[in-house]
């Protein structure tokens, strides 16, 4: 279905929404919480370089929307998919409204994973001291973008998608922002940016469910069509409730400031939307408030996290540790 003349968005404005900005709570929040870190435990941190990891970070999330969907639409899994609510699941839609091509589409991601590069270069060339380390982060990121949904890998139709989210919009997020602030390699980080992961993974397993059935007539063997969508439920409530045990965990073991058990005041409700989850799993209009509820959750979350380390940062008291 395509969009009247007279109703078409201006190609800027397709472009923008295609790329879901959005959704760039997940990527803000683990950068945000690197570079949190990275300032507490240097007492100060070079503002313009923590600008640039930011940048780096959201022109990079944002290509991987874009590319990802072009490579749906190739498969065909967006053209079929008639449980779709979006843009929360089933791509932006632009494609399918005639507002831009894909290969407009696909030029605009590549063009924003280029900014990226380019700036993740700039970055490199001054914190050289920990050059290896920051390659390897930008490697696994620029070969996620290409080939989550792209040929010949594809990692999302070999069930590893999930895994992917989680590594980039995760720990390594927030351990690459605290790199290149500190030239240092800390665990903390590293603990924070997947507790925050797993619920960025949740928001992709959960969206999943009603994108199920059209994936798996193109070919997207991902881990909810792998498990059935009974079975995912259980895979759901693990990357929900997980991040609330391991935080309490951490925090016991003194590898994460005491303030962090803030983040249990979003504990009921990680448990309702779990809960419809069950519930609903295979009504996908009684699911959609799991859908919303899921990114939610993990706003609340990253929220009360970034609070936390405020509040450690401002009140540097040694009990927080």
């Amino acid at each position: 279905m395509e969009l009247s003349s007279e109703k078409k968005l201006p190609k800027w404005k397709a472009l923008i929404l295609a790329s879901r900005p959005p959704f760039l709570q997940v990527t803000l929040s683990s950068v945000m919480a690197g570079i949190l870190i990275a300032w507490i435990h240097q007492g100060a941190i070079d503002a313009f370089l923590a600008v640039l990891v930011v940048l780096v970070a959201v022109f990079l999330h944002l290509s991987v929307n874009l590319i990802h969907e072009y490579w749906d639409w190739k498969s065909g899994t967006d053209n079929i998919n008639v449980n779709a609510f979006r843009p929360f699941t089933g791509g932006s839609g632009m494609i399918q409204l005639g507002a831009i091509s894909p290969s407009e589409e696909l030029v605009f991601g590549l063009f924003l994973m280029f900014l990226g590069a380019i700036l993740g270069i700039y970055i490199l060339i001054i914190v050289y001291e920990v050059l290896i380390p920051l390659l390897l982060i930008g490697f696994i990121a620029i070969f996620s973008i290409i080939f989550y949904t792209g040929s010949p890998i594809k990692l999302a139709h070999r069930g590893v998608g999930e895994f992917f989210v989680f590594l980039n919009f995760g720990p390594l997020m927030a351990l690459g922002a605290y790199i290149v602030l500190t030239r240092n390699i800390h665990l903390e980080p590293v603990i924070v940016g997947s507790l925050i992961g797993l619920l960025t993974a949740g928001i992709l397993i959960i969206n999943e469910f009603p994108d199920a059935e059209a994936d798996e007539k193109a070919g997207k063997k991902h881990l909810v069509v792998r498990l059935g969508l009974a079975k995912a439920r259980y895979l759901y409530a693990t990357v929900m409730i997980l991040p609330y045990i391991l935080t309490v965990t951490f925090a016991l073991m003194h590898m994460l400031p005491i303030t962090i058990l803030i983040t249990l005041l979003g504990l009921p409700h990680a448990l309702k939307i779990v809960r419809i989850c069950f519930r609903h799993y295979n009504d996908f209009k009684a699911l959609f408030p799991a859908n919303i509820g899921t990114i939610k959750n993990h706003l609340i979350y990253s929220l009360l996290v970034i609070i936390a380390y405020l509040i450690t940062g401002f009140f540097p008291i040694t009990f927080f540790y």
